[in-house]
């Protein structure tokens, strides 16, 4: 019996790919799914949208102005490291966002500061009733040129006994002292009585108070645990 040997030619043998072998197409899938996303990108979009608050509170207008230097960084990054990172457009929405909040807000307040003291009405900040630290004075002679006058300030109502429809409440300058239990001196504080139908909560809202200042040369006693007495007071005719 014979056996018939049939040559095979390699050229007929068709060659396998590796089956380890990732293909091209895969691997750059794979590549763009596992790149990590800015988180400077994310958190500046989202500084963006926080900062809306600041058209309600002059204090916040540093979040979109932390929004536009977060995209700012998350695009550096992402130009420097290309192959570890994504979100240029996140980071730009950031940047756009933050900007657009950022003017608004400062520009509103801008406004608001330009046309919101009413004529006869003298504008008076905190600063002006806080004596040097190197002086024994209570009160500085600013306060004693007020008392008596119709005046404008600007603060934040400090949380007392009560919270709610307020007709009487402590005015300080600091939003620390206001709302995170700060330790006002007794020229930080102003006493508020309100003269007219209104009351007000406290809230985090910058409150702005036209009245007639008072100075009390003694210290005057009220019924507050933490801002136990006060010099200075103001009978106030109107709370926005």
């Amino acid at each position: 019996m014979s056996t018939t040997t049939k040559s095979i030619n390699e050229d007929d043998i068709e060659l396998k790919a590796d089956p380890f072998e990732v293909p091209n197409e895969l691997d750059e899938t794979w590549d763009e799914e596992y790149r990590s996303i800015s988180r400077a990108a994310i958190a500046s979009v989202a500084f963006a949208v926080l900062g809306l608050i600041a058209f309600w509170a002059p204090l916040f207008v540093i979040l979109p102005f932390l929004a536009i230097c977060l995209g700012l960084v998350g695009l550096s990054n992402i130009r420097r490291y290309p192959d570890e990172l994504v979100g240029k457009k996140t980071a730009w929405l950031g940047v756009i966002l933050g900007s657009i909040v950022f003017a608004g807000s400062v520009g509103w307040h801008s406004y608001v500061y330009a046309t919101e003291v009413p004529e006869g009405v003298t504008r008076v900040r905190f600063y002006e009733l806080k004596p040097s630290s190197r002086s024994n004075r209570l009160f500085t002679e600013r306060a004693e040129e007020l008392d008596g006058q119709q005046i404008f300030i600007k603060g934040y109502v400090r949380p007392g006994n009560e919270s709610r429809n307020l007709k009487k409440f402590v005015l300080t300058g600091d939003f620390g002292d206001c709302c995170f239990g700060g330790n006002p001196k007794i020229s930080e504080v102003i006493g508020v009585t309100i003269l007219s139908d209104q009351t007000v909560d406290y809230d985090f809202r910058y409150r702005s108070i036209i009245g007639t200042f008072r100075l009390n040369k003694n210290p005057k006693a009220i019924n507050e645990k933490d801002v136990p007495h006060v010099i200075y007071e103001i009978e106030a005719t109107e709370v926005r």
